[in-house]
């Protein structure tokens, strides 16, 4: 076990030590809302604890029970940790289907397919994301329910390179809780969303704005130094990049590595991979491989942690096809191969719990 592991490891241990002292007493109820609540702040290890101690709670009902499984699955989904979130979910919506449920069932498959959009199974993406919206539909439904499908949908088609599309399903989704209370709380990320679309197509001064309109409204939502942050600083960092605004894109970068650095190094672990790939990215383009390698070899450490995530292990292959560059031809084997084998191993992982 790696020092960075051993740590990690160590954390955890104390974190769970702390929480049986100061959850005395608590209900299930009571440790899902302070799950929440840890959540909500961004401060993902503290909540993981409160929903895996009140899973565990003795006279938990199959309703609290399927809903402290989603919503220690949207934690994991927000952190990367795929087969985790995909675990949680899908015993959640077991129980779901169970009990009967449409609208909870609905919502758990909203939230399934979306971990399987990430993991790149898109055909089974959009099946379940369109199933959630056909039993949404047809059952008394809330905004927040149908937007959240939509915006799913949004991302997988975006991910086929379908921007048509996903910019249809994004402006669906603005158009469902326009006018609504839940208009701030989701707007945000839509609005980042079909940002993204249009640096796909190179519509690079519609992708800074819409980017620019989430950045504004997250941080109204959550503060200035909140985890979700991330995702819209990297997006524009993006944006910066492609037009050659390097200053500006390593702000972005920085200041996102910023953000998640304050939370510590067992929190966030895909996020601040993707922040310091993108940072790499910027300086490659600038010239600057060198500080580019610096900053992708530490993006590699952090990604070693959750090679189940695609990303991750495009972050080793970039460093091997950097290190080429840089004239490490060993080196740059030893990391290409490694990356082979964080595919194949993903590739014929079985699911216990299928």
């Amino acid at each position: 076990m790696g020092f960075m592991r051993l740590k990690t490891h160590v954390l955890w241990l104390l974190c769970l030590v702390w929480l049986r002292i100061s959850v005395a007493g608590q209900t299930a109820t009571d440790l899902r809302d302070l799950g929440q609540r840890e959540y909500q702040a961004g401060h993902y290890v503290q909540a993981e604890s409160y929903f895996r101690t009140a899973t565990g709670a003795t006279q938990l009902d199959d309703a609290d029970r399927a809903g402290i499984l989603s919503d220690l699955g949207t934690l994991l989904l927000d952190e990367g940790r795929l087969y985790e979130a995909e675990e949680a979910f899908t015993k959640s919506l077991a129980i779901e289907k169970r009990r009967g449920q449409k609208q909870a069932t609905a919502a758990v498959l909203a939230h399934l397919g979306a971990v399987y959009s990430v993991e790149r199974r898109d055909g089974e993406a959009i099946a379940l994301l369109n199933r959630a919206l056909k039993v949404a539909q047809t059952s008394p439904s809330t905004s927040e329910l149908t937007v959240e499908i939509f915006n799913n949908l949004g991302v997988t088609y975006s991910r086929q390179g379908r921007f048509k599309k996903a910019e249809q399903l994004f402006q669906q989704a603005l158009q469902t809780v326009e006018g609504t209370e839940a208009f701030e709380a989701y707007a945000g990320r839509i609005f980042n969303n079909l940002g993204g679309v249009y640096c796909e197509q190179r519509k690079y001064a519609l992708a800074e704005e819409f980017m620019t309109k989430s950045l504004m409204l997250t941080a109204a939502q959550v503060g200035p130094a909140h985890p979700a942050l991330t995702d819209t600083l990297n997006s524009l960092g993006i944006v910066y990049t492609n037009i050659g605004r390097y200053a500006d894109a390593e702000a972005q970068f920085q200041r996102a590595i910023a953000i998640l650095g304050q939370r510590g190094v067992t929190e966030s672990d895909v996020r601040m991979a993707r922040s310091l790939k993108g940072l790499a990215d910027s300086y490659i383009k600038a010239g600057r491989k060198t500080e580019a390698a610096i900053v992708l070899e530490r993006a590699v450490l952090v990604a070693r942690r959750n090679l189940t995530h695609p990303e991750m292990v495009n972050i080793l292959e970039a460093y091997s096809r950097l290190l080429v560059e840089l004239g490490k031809p060993r080196e740059a084997k030893e990391i290409r191969s490694e990356a082979q084998r964080a595919r194949v191993t993903t590739a014929i992982t079985v699911r216990a719990y299928d």
